[in-house]
């Protein structure tokens, strides 16, 4: 479970870094967010695959932060998006460290 926490935070914070407008990152740091949050996104669908809205929201972010066919969006929506899913990573995250420590 630790793991699975500490994936879902690296995640979100390489989508934190991601929405900086001061930062001028170069198109390869995207094309390596997207394989990340798509492989996260996989990853934690596969584990929530119980729970029938997470599952189908995760493969949403799975699709729409796929590498090998990108999206292409403005710069200001994908921010709004990358914070989004940040977000719900780092739910998910602390959500699957409570129900470890519960145990």
């Amino acid at each position: 479970m630790r793991i699975y926490s500490a994936i879902l935070f690296v995640s979100a914070g390489l989508l934190f870094l991601a929405t900086l407008a001061v930062l001028s990152l170069p198109y390869g740091y995207f094309t390596f967010l997207r394989i990340v949050v798509c492989s996260t996104a996989v990853y934690a669908a596969i584990r929530l695959k119980d729970s029938t809205i997470p599952f189908l929201a995760l493969l949403m972010v799975a699709i729409l932060f796929n590498p090998l066919i990108p999206v292409y969006l403005p710069k200001l929506t994908w921010r709004i998006i990358d914070l989004a899913v940040a977000a719900a990573f780092i739910r998910l995250a602390l959500k699957s460290l409570n129900t470890q420590d519960s145990r």
